[in-house]
């Protein structure tokens, strides 16, 4: 899910006495990205843009996770390692790992998926990660801080909410790209130090671009008219205002913001999900359209505004689609129809983690598809634990939950077919996988 923010700023404790710095060597790199190493003490340490072989003085610093924070104050023994490809890498929290070379940089992200799986007792001989280019990244969530100097318009410090400034991202889709600047100098114009937003922006297939701008702050008329203009100027198809903890307001729509998805014409609702790329999007479907086999009666859950249900019911299978998101569920619904595909699609506005769908829904199912947040799908896959249904190609952009999911099928007699990593999110500790399974008998 990033390009995407490393990560949000957890809460600060009083800081206790420094410690002095020490001497180490990094011996690996930890999940989220960082060099790993222990003090003399036996204390981990958790050090940016080190690689394993790396030998730095470092000073250690404020509690994480279950170690410390750590930061170079001298670099004794560096390894070889690839030259970054944006001008703020180390500064910025988008990405951890542009400092890789690229056989370390796959062979990090698959033991990173093996890792969370022997975690949970399995073992699985994982297929060849997939990976999607550098510049594919369609949808985006950017900081922005009016500043006195000036406005700035980029990502978040790694473990901080200090924003770093920049032109561009080279992970953003071309679209995405070229709208940075014009829409840095147009926030710039209408807000006043020290406005802080998130801006989502969004792309689609058809070119339309989606921005939703979220800040505790009210929207006035003098707001309204200049978000208007910038829209119209920028051939922008949509602007909304959400405050923090409401739904978004629509500002200007000046064309619906449509996506292709196997016959069907979305249009995508405000705030809706779409996969982080085209292409990576375009992977996964060729991942679980494998999964699913010829299987003819497919229940697709969690599935957003129908990233797969459109694909199998464009090949006259007949899905159903649950999502808790009502948004979504209707957009799918009207798309379905102008595409002539409501005979084959059937949908369910629930939430599955709150109640799930119990083992006889399953029945006449001839697989499953479940694409859930990254809390996983626990409730859920206890009860598909408990069905009869063939197949289940579970999706998932976190190793951890996916590993814990895996093992409830697995204890339920499921056996993992295959396993495949997919690069969604290039140069980030993020992984997405696709496991296929099927009950023997």
């Amino acid at each position: 899910m990033s390009a995407k923010r490393r990560r949000k700023a957890s809460g600060r404790s009083k800081p206790g006495p420094k410690r002095p710095a020490e001497t180490v060597v990094i011996s690996r790199i930890a999940q989220q990205g960082d060099g790993e190493a222990a003090l003399a003490d036996g204390t981990r340490v958790f050090v940016p843009l080190t690689l394993p072989g790396d030998e730095v003085r470092v000073q250690p610093g404020a509690k994480r996770g279950d170690g410390l924070a750590g930061t170079v104050l001298e670099w004794i023994h560096r390894k070889d390692r690839r030259e970054p490809v944006c001008d703020v890498y180390g500064a910025c929290g988008g990405c951890q790992l542009q400092h890789l070379l690229t056989e370390d940089y796959v062979t990090w992200k698959t033991g990173a998926v093996t890792t969370a799986l022997s975690r949970h007792g399995l073992s699985v001989d994982l297929a060849p990660m997939q990976q999607v280019p550098l510049n594919a990244r369609r949808r985006a969530t950017l900081a922005f801080v009016m500043t006195a100097a000036g406005p700035m318009l980029g990502f978040k410090e790694a473990y901080s909410d200090r924003i770093v400034g920049m032109d561009s991202c080279p992970l953003l889709a071309p679209p995405l790209a070229a709208l940075w600047v014009p829409l840095r100098e147009f926030c710039g114009r209408i807000f006043q130090s020290p406005f802080r937003a998130d801006l989502r922006v969004t792309t689609t297939g058809a070119g339309s671009v989606d921005i939703v701008i979220e800040a505790d702050a009210e929207l006035d008329l003098a707001r309204r008219e200049a978000i208007a203009a910038f829209a119209e100027a920028r051939d922008v198809a949509r602007v909304s205002w959400q405050r923090p903890g409401e739904p978004p307001e629509p500002v200007v729509q000046r064309k619906p913001v449509l996506l292709n998805i196997g016959k069907a014409e979305i249009e995508l609702p405000m705030g809706g999900f779409v996969q982080p790329s085209t292409e990576g999007e375009t992977i996964l479907q060729a991942l679980v359209s494998q999964g699913v086999g010829d299987a003819r009666r497919v229940a697709d859950l969690y599935c957003g505004i129908g990233t797969f249900a459109f694909v199998l019911s464009s090949d006259r299978r007949h899905v159903l689609a649950v999502d808790d998101n009502a948004a979504q569920i209707a957009a799918l619904d009207r798309a379905a129809g102008r595409a002539g595909l409501g005979g084959y699609i059937d949908t369910a506005v629930r939430d599955l983690r709150a109640s799930p769908l119990e083992p006889k829904a399953f029945a006449d199912m001839d697989a499953v598809i479940f694409d859930p947040p990254r809390a996983g799908a626990k409730a859920q896959a206890e009860m598909l634990a408990d069905s009869t249904v063939p197949r289940i190609v579970a999706v998932s952009c976190n190793p951890a939950t996916l590993a814990r999911d895996l093992r409830i099928l697995t204890d339920g007699g499921y056996r993992i077919e295959c396993l495949t990593p997919v690069d969604q999110f290039p140069m980030s500790y993020h992984v997405e996988a696709v496991a296929v399974l099927s009950r023997p008998g």
